[in-house]
């Protein structure tokens, strides 16, 4: 047998800003995939092949994403600036600084760490040589450093490799806009009989969708401190959604068509949670998410027929926990926690038959709980 599977996915966002913080956004997604399987079965008994037959699948989902959003307001990330506060406050802790850097100098040492990072290099010993040349070139400028020993350039260089992260931001955005997307599904199966001969079974679909929502929300990020953050952020949508579904198989001349409509499709999706950096190589972070949403679902045998099919009510939510400790120069122990409770209610609007359930209510539960303690021998 053989097989095969191709994948391609493409992201991209870009936002146009004015001077007063006004904003246009475009953004989008494109996700590909094919796979196939031909397979080749022979059985036998005492030599003799009594079953041979052929196996040929071929399976292709396209997915398209796209969003025209304006709004005001803007996030950036500030994890630079609590980079240079660490540089800064460890050079003071070992009384390898001139003076006491006013905010000016953290702005701009936070400048110049970000202007470092987006330059180009193609060999990393160079990179290294380079940065710290050039935050050491910042601190002689600006009369901050002092006595530039060892002591002083190896604290530079353990700031920058390990206080470095993990990314935090700062601002508020409220949005509003359409999203659009659109679906593509194709399925192939083909099996021959080759021993004994029979008909071979054929199967085909194809499926379509696409949908256009009016979307608004907005996202909050704000560092109360150097060790506290909060984040926040609501986001509300009202569509439809229609689909179409094609298919045929060997024993039937004739294709089934399938239609769907969710007119209207609702969504409510919203967050809230909290960051603690004690130090510049252990955090804490913590979300309660909400998904909820409600669909009103018809379908057809054409597009001219719409029946009332059911109406659908879900709403998932949980926490999320992430930590990571550092425990020694060579220990590591990291914690993730998500949970989640799901509620999901069905009614149907469609006549039903005698004895069938009319509405279906369905809760539960779901936790997943890794931890790592990672060693490091070098």
């Amino acid at each position: 047998s053989f097989s095969h599977a191709e994948s391609v996915y493409i992201e991209g966002l870009k936002r146009f800003y004015n001077g007063n913080l006004n904003y246009f956004e475009v953004n989008g997604t494109l996700s590909a995939r094919y796979n196939g399987l031909s397979d080749h079965n022979e059985g036998m008994n005492s030599g003799t092949i009594e079953t041979k037959g052929e196996n040929n699948q071929k399976n292709l989902n396209l997915n398209l994403t796209g969003a025209f959003i304006i709004g005001k307001g803007r996030i950036e990330q500030v994890q630079d600036a609590r980079l240079a506060v660490y540089i800064l406050e460890d050079l003071q802790k070992l009384d390898r600084t001139a003076k006491i850097a006013s905010d000016d100098d953290i702005l701009a040492l936070a400048k110049e760490i970000t202007t470092l990072k987006y330059k180009r290099f193609f060999d990393n010993r160079l990179r290294k040589i380079a940065e710290i040349t050039a935050i050491d070139a910042f601190m002689q400028k600006q009369g901050i450093a002092g006595n530039t020993d060892a002591a002083y350039f190896t604290s530079l260089n353990d700031n920058w490799d390990f206080a470095n992260n993990p990314i935090r931001y700062s601002g508020k955005r409220l949005f509003t806009g359409l999203e659009a997307n659109y679906g593509y599904e194709y399925k192939n199966s083909l099996f021959k009989y080759l021993v004994p001969a029979n008909a071979p079974t054929d199967y085909q679909l194809n499926a379509a969708s696409g949908g256009l929502s009016l979307v608004a929300g907005f996202d909050f990020e704000k560092p109360k401190s150097l060790r506290w953050q909060t984040s926040s952020g609501i986001k509300v949508g009202a569509g439809m959604q229609t689909g179409v579904k094609t298919e045929k198989e060997s024993d039937t001349t004739d294709e089934t068509k399938y239609y769907l409509w969710y007119i209207p499709t609702l969504k409510l999706t919203a967050d809230y949670g909290f960051g603690y950096y004690p130090n510049s190589r252990t955090w804490l972070t913590f979300k309660w998410w909400l998904l909820s949403g409600w669909d009103k679902e018809m379908d057809g045998d054409t597009k001219d027929e719409r029946e009332n099919l059911r109406n659908v009510f879900y709403t998932y939510t949980g926490p999320q926990f992430n930590a990571y400790f550092y425990l020694s120069e060579k220990l590591r122990l990291s914690l993730t926690f998500n949970g989640e409770l799901r509620f999901d209610n069905i009614h149907y609007t469609k006549e039903i038959n005698q004895g069938d359930t009319e509405e279906i209510t369905s809760t539960w539960w779901n936790q997943q709980i890794n931890a790592a303690l990672t060693y490091s021998l070098f």
